[in-house]
């Protein structure tokens, strides 16, 4: 080919390269117009961890709830799954209404997490199969991450005094409560909830994963959004290949100083502020007494439910204090007492990947077998 054929073909290619960029470049920049338009002040492309999630609501009076009528999608940890609320802002199998009365009898189940069933969709999880094992009654969980004793006596009175009914009422108490009893939860001079960190050098590691865009990145969702998910990528192929041995590290997910789970075998855990682990119990009681008087009020049984976190099951007894001071407490109060922590310790005594097998990896709620787990020992209770 000749010499200035060459040239004539590259200058041809340069200038079809620069009409492709220019379209390119063109239509970059109306879709993050359009973007920034419809979304002034926060990236659509990203949801959570990144983003506020919009099936969780700030409710003045206990903090916070699950939006009502949510039908979509939500991420926990990384894993993507899909939720519905019903009316009242319940987890729930269906978007429908929940009229104040119920033909059927009605159970209300309440507790944090654990049992909204994080990271699953309401079929998978323990209360979803509960409802599913029981079709005569009417199921109702009003359990959200992070709750805890206060939460659970100002939301059932906030829906008491609301006119809702319910027949029995089911509290599960998580571990994590005594401390966010101790340093997350306040009751404000109003009387309402008041939700924060008391003790700013203790963080949570259940906070909120916060990523700053790269500079270059930060004015354009689109880029902000790739950047992000390579990042959450790399950090989920990571996490896949962590063994056991490093998740029981010091500050690693399944450590035996893990403070929110670690006051049950460890007088000196930390991060309890000023009230301390005792005090921590003793506010958890507090609460669950005031919530025991109000539904006695009314006539409505109560039962209690406790179940094991990885580092009771690796660090800690059959007979976990968590469980000792639940049973003595509910000893003259509930209707029926739900201990979860033997068929759990039988599992881990029959199984040596009991970790993997219970709960989502690297993190400490159950997994679609550990909420079946919890869901078999519930049902056979309670019939």
């Amino acid at each position: 080919m000749k010499t200035s054929n060459i040239t004539q073909w590259l200058k041809n290619a340069a200038k079809i390269a620069a009409i492709n960029a220019g379209i390119f470049l063109g239509l970059f920049l109306l879709v993050e117009l359009g973007l920034h338009v419809k979304s002034p002040n926060q990236n659509p492309l990203l949801g959570p961890p990144f983003v506020k999630s919009a099936f969780r609501v700030h409710v003045p009076v206990y903090s916070h709830s699950l939006a009502a009528n949510f039908d979509g999608d939500d991420l926990w940890g990384g894993r993507r799954y899909h939720i519905r609320t019903n009316a009242l802002g319940f987890k729930d199998g269906v978007n429908r209404d929940v009229p104040l009365r119920s033909d059927r009898r009605r159970i209300l189940f309440i507790g944090d997490s654990f049992t909204e069933g994080a990271g699953l969709p309401y079929e998978q999880t323990f209360v979803g199969r509960f409802a599913a094992a029981f079709p005569d009654i009417d199921v109702l969980n009003a359990g959200a991450s992070s709750y805890a004793p206060s939460v659970y006596f100002m939301k059932i009175k906030s829906l008491l005094d609301a006119g809702l009914q319910f027949d029995e009422a089911i509290v599960y108490v998580d571990i994590s409560d005594i401390q966010d009893e101790a340093i997350y939860y306040r009751y404000g001079p109003d009387g309402t909830i008041q939700w924060t960190n008391f003790e700013k050098k203790c963080t949570s590691p259940e906070a909120t994963l916060v990523i700053e865009p790269s500079w270059w990145a930060r004015p354009f969702y689109i880029l902000e959004y790739l950047e992000k998910d390579r990042f959450m990528r790399r950090a989920l192929k990571d996490v896949r290949n962590v063994s056991v041995a490093e998740l029981r590290k010091p500050g690693m997910s399944y450590a035996p100083d893990r403070d929110r789970a670690s006051w049950t075998y460890d007088a000196k855990a930390q991060c309890y502020g000023p009230m301390g682990i005792e005090g921590g119990i003793a506010k958890a009681i507090e609460n669950m007494d005031r919530l025991h008087a109000l539904l006695s009020e009314r006539g409505i049984p109560l039962s209690v439910g406790v179940y094991p976190w990885p580092q009771q099951l690796l660090y800690d007894q059959e007979n976990s204090r968590h469980a000792q001071i639940w049973r003595d407490w509910c000893a003259n109060k509930c209707r029926k007492f739900f201990d979860h922590f033997p068929i759990f310790f039988a599992y881990k005594n029959a199984h040596p990947d009991f970790l993997k097998d219970l709960y989502i990896w690297t993190d400490v709620h159950y997994n679609e077998r550990g909420n079946e787990l919890l869901a078999q020992d519930l049902i056979a209770k309670y019939r």
